[in-house]
């Protein structure tokens, strides 16, 4: 079984431009066109069973749209949609418990496009309800290629919120910082935070990238970032180095389904 817990995708007719001012944004060369159809098609031709689907409210104004969205996702067996808030928007806390009532595991932050600093305490009422509810919180993690610094979530950030809301669900995407690997591993290998594996196949070395995983033990959950890399892509990467069986199994899919409630 494999479950991809970090993708993408797009309303159709928001996708080509979406994709298109995303991959001009952060330099990157797409692999699907962020359509609905094109990602399930990508993940069953590379054997994926299910996957998280990550959307983003980067406004408040946006929020209501993104959520329904997501909550039209839920009709796709294979699809885990997760929903998206915005501390600024004064529906937040409802629009969480609207996601929760329509079956919505999890919240994605990426805060460089909600410009917001992660541990900024205006976001704690949030942040308490998703705990509240056992919704995942996934936040992208260090840097974005697209956004010049400071980095608004830094490892060290994350871990100031977990140390708040240590019963929450926290998900530090991009190996916990994305061009921050001593960072991540230094500030959050010791707490109950999670990492994912997106897109470190791109720009992280085997080496590193295991010495990573190993520093988070049992907390590391399959993702490719897709459509920016590939399922197949990451497994290769993941397979050049040196895990057992059982270990790649928790990787790929066992933490997945503890984090999600299913197992």
């Amino acid at each position: 079984m494999l479950i991809d817990f970090h993708a993408h995708t797009f309303l159709d007719k928001l996708a080509a431009g979406a994709v298109s001012s995303l991959a001009e944004r952060a330099h990157f060369k797409p692999n699907t066109n962020g359509t609905v159809s094109a990602t399930r098609a990508i993940m069953r031709e590379q054997g994926v069973d299910r996957f998280v689907a990550l959307n983003i409210a980067v406004s408040p104004h946006t929020e209501r749209h993104v959520n329904d969205y997501a909550i039209s996702l839920l009709q796709y067996p294979e699809i885990i949609p997760f929903g998206s808030v915005h501390p600024d928007s004064p529906n937040a806390l409802s629009e969480i418990d609207r996601l929760y009532e329509a079956g919505i595991k999890g919240i994605k932050f990426h805060n460089e496009y909600m410009n917001f600093r992660v541990d900024d305490e205006h976001a704690f009422p949030i942040y308490e309800a998703c705990a509240e509810k056992g919704m995942i919180m996934l936040f992208h993690a260090g840097a974005d290629r697209g956004f010049p610094p400071p980095v608004k979530t830094p490892p060290e950030g994350i871990a100031r919120v977990w140390r708040k809301f240590p019963q929450a669900k926290i998900v530090a995407a991009h190996l916990g910082g994305q061009d921050m690997t001593d960072r991540s591993v230094e500030a959050l290998a010791d707490t109950g935070v999670y990492i994912d594996v997106s897109f470190a196949a791109n720009c992280v070395p085997v080496e590193e990238g295991e010495r990573v995983i190993r520093a988070f033990g049992d907390r590391v959950l399959f993702g490719s970032d897709c459509p920016w890399d590939t399922p197949a892509h990451t497994l290769e990467y993941l397979n050049k180095m040196h895990f057992t069986e059982e270990q790649k199994e928790k990787i790929c899919f066992r933490t997945a389904l503890k984090l999600l409630g299913e197992e």
